[in-house]
């Protein structure tokens, strides 16, 4: 049993923070602690886990619910501290260029559909094959790779067209 859930951690880790790391605002601090807490909730679930549902499901499901929950406790307030290390930098003009293409994609990412947002994150930030996608979103794996090549092609539209404004 601890050598399954072991293997399971290994497996699920990467995707998992990355997860995460996105939702939190690239705050690495935060997404580990949250990150912990999330596989600790597994581990404390794992032997009543059901083998028939996909194991990747379920601990982004742990994953969905434990982020709402660390959303809907946290305060609102934002430290200074956690905004100044993203605009600290040795050259100025690098980390602005830096921010500005991180925000037309950040902007192009907001105009996508939910449904697209999701299947973009979930296989090019966060990792997931589709084959993992399939059951976490109830659709087939090629069902998902045409939707994630249309949402692709969407943001890269919508990333031009804010780059020209």
């Amino acid at each position: 049993m601890k050598s399954d859930f072991a293997r399971f951690y290994k497996e699920n880790i990467d995707r998992i923070y990355r997860y995460v790391f996105f939702r939190v605002g690239r705050n690495r601090e935060v997404a580990e602690d949250l990150v912990s807490e999330i596989f600790m909730k597994a581990h404390k679930a794992y032997d009543t886990f059901d083998e028939t549902v996909s194991k990747s499901a379920w601990i982004y499901r742990i994953a969905h619910n434990h982020l709402a929950n660390h959303y809907r406790d946290r305060k609102q307030d934002v430290d200074i501290e956690d905004v100044a290390l993203t605009l600290v930098g040795e050259d100025g003009n690098k980390t602005m260029e830096r921010h500005g293409t991180a925000m037309i994609l950040q902007n192009a990412l907001e105009k996508l559909l939910p449904d697209e947002r999701r299947v973009v994150t979930m296989k090019y930030l966060e990792g997931y094959t589709y084959e993992d996608m399939a059951p976490i979103l109830g659709k087939a794996a090629d069902a998902l790779k045409v939707a994630t090549f249309r949402a692709m092609k969407k943001l890269k539209t919508l990333c031009i067209s804010s780059k020209q404004n």
